[in-house]
């Protein structure tokens, strides 16, 4: 006869309400040989005064020294009862929250794990067959000039669009690695525009406005960096907005020396719920299987990283009337 399968979650619970009967029993067990052992020394002291004495008193007997220790070791057997009972239920409560955050760890990570190979399988077999398309066509086929033209560029895009995934990939396991900075002088607008110019080769109707400030000073970052950081909120930006809608980029510098990036779109927004884990590696919101989106998790990993080794922080907040503002200190 096959056994049934039983689920971990049903097994810890069982696990758990047996050792609650198994305390509750243990608890119970104590308290009755305490109040027996108890009821002994009472009966043994009473045998005691009323082998010397025909006419016992219990008022006499109560006030006697050996009464208040019986009395005394009596309540102290009460309290160690109710104390081990107290400390092994917070122990328990203890195990069983770090049981449950691990357990939920695991499965968050497991979910994370399952979405990214969901994820970069499609980032890769849909640039890796548009590219092989291209040459397909370029040997099959004679084409004109103007052909060639749209046909390399869209072979040109997907080629940066792999580059890009393989960018993020090396520097999200550099991050782990104990990266270090190397800050240079940079100004955050000047980075921002030629974010802006590549960022058009995959969204040609990308309407990003970049509020410039002319009392903007350079500021000491890293540039490979900096450049991760205003390219992936710009492009996370692009993917969730609709198309043609207005994204701002506004930059400022701060009295620490530090400056302050403030980037505004009119996408669907981000659920409360959601906002701090989007920071989190290959966290994506939604269902990887219904998602119309592309991308694999890593772009705001990656930003929120390079920010904690620059010192910096990152918030997230709803644009009005809809979207999402993401303010960053560096």
């Amino acid at each position: 006869m096959p056994f049934r399968r039983i689920s971990i979650t049903r097994l810890s619970h069982f696990v758990i309400g047996y050792m609650v009967l198994a305390f509750g029993w243990w608890a119970y067990h104590l308290w009755e040989i305490n109040e027996r052992l108890y009821q002994s020394e009472i009966q043994n002291l009473e045998y005691k005064y009323s082998r010397n004495n025909s006419g016992l008193n219990m008022t006499r007997l109560q006030g006697t020294e050996e009464y208040a220790k019986i009395e005394k070791a009596r309540n102290s057997g009460k309290r160690m009862i109710i104390s081990e009972g107290l400390f092994f239920t917070l122990c328990l409560a203890f195990g069983l929250w770090v049981i449950n955050r691990s357990a939920n760890r695991e499965v968050a990570l497991a979910k994370q794990r399952r979405n990214f190979l969901l994820s970069i399988t499609h980032e890769l077999k849909s640039p890796i067959a548009a590219v092989k398309l291209v040459f397909e066509t370029a040997l099959k086929r004679a084409l004109s000039d103007s052909q060639k033209e749209k046909l390399f560029g869209n072979g040109l895009k997907d080629a940066n669009r792999l580059q890009k995934l393989v960018e993020d990939l090396l520097l999200a396991a550099r991050l782990e690695d104990s990266w270090q900075p190397h800050p240079e002088p940079m100004n955050v607008e000047t980075v921002a525009a030629e974010c802006v110019e590549t960022l058009k080769i995959r969204f040609p109707d990308a309407n990003i406005k970049i509020l410039q400030n002319p009392h903007l000073t350079p500021v000491s970052v890293d540039r490979p960096g900096i450049y991760a950081i205003i390219n992936n909120l710009l492009e996370n930006a692009l993917k969730y907005s609709p198309g043609g809608s207005l994204i701002e980029f506004h930059a400022e510098n701060l009295i620490n020396g530090k400056c302050r990036i403030t980037i505004a779109d009119q996408g669907p927004g981000i659920e409360d719920a959601e906002k701090l884990k989007v920071f989190d590696k290959f966290y994506r919101v939604g269902n990887e299987e219904t998602r119309a989106n592309t991308g694999t998790g890593l772009g705001l990993y990656v930003v929120n990283q390079v920010l904690t080794a620059h010192k910096g922080s990152i918030t997230l907040t709803d644009n009005k009337p809809q979207g999402s503002i993401f303010t960053l200190t560096i």
